[in-house]
């Protein structure tokens, strides 16, 4: 019996030491990629809305729009406002989402357009707050974007992305 007290005992000693601060290491940051170019393509569709939306915002030219070099999952587009960039998923190219590219590249026009100027609540950024919803609502293609979205349009998009990109793949290496 005392044994077993002792056990107990020593267990609660155990637990009423300090655990010794555990040493985390440093990251190492990823090595910054070289700037991307502008995609004519993009970049076309990118001017265009902008001249026919915002027509005295010519300083929204000097962004940089080029296709992710990664596979994107969830996101199809960001708009990086401090360093005047926007990067679309490659995945919107599938012949089903393609349509949906100037709607994609208006959404990230209307982050450009507000800036930083994006109003706080509770102390955190209101992306896509009444402002931006306001802005959006100017292009008639947005709903049915959103409605694509929800309805599994852009999951399809990917999942067919993923499916003809190891499809090609696997061609390549039986033709090689």
């Amino acid at each position: 019996m005392s044994n077993i007290l002792r056990q107990i005992e020593l267990l609660f000693k155990r637990r009423s030491t300090p655990a010794r601060p555990r040493r985390v290491r440093a990251r190492r940051a990823a090595p910054r990629a070289a700037p991307r170019e502008n995609d004519p393509f993009l970049y076309e569709v990118w001017v265009r809305l902008r001249r026919e939306y915002f027509p005295d915002r010519e300083d929204l030219d000097t962004y940089n729009v080029h296709w992710s070099p990664r596979r994107q999952k969830r996101v199809l587009a960001s708009c990086n406002i401090r360093q005047r960039r926007v990067v679309v998923a490659r995945e919107l190219f599938e012949p089903t989402a393609c349509k949906w590219i100037a709607a994609v590249l208006y959404h990230e026009l209307c982050h450009a357009v507000i800036g930083e100027g994006v109003h706080l609540s509770g102390g955190k950024r209101q992306w896509h707050g009444a402002q931006f919803r306001e802005l959006e609502a100017l292009h008639p293609d947005i709903p049915a974007l959103n409605s694509w979205i929800r309805s599994g349009g852009w999951a399809m998009a990917v999942r067919s992305n993923r499916t003809r990109t190891a499809w090609n793949s696997r061609r390549g290496a039986q033709v090689s």
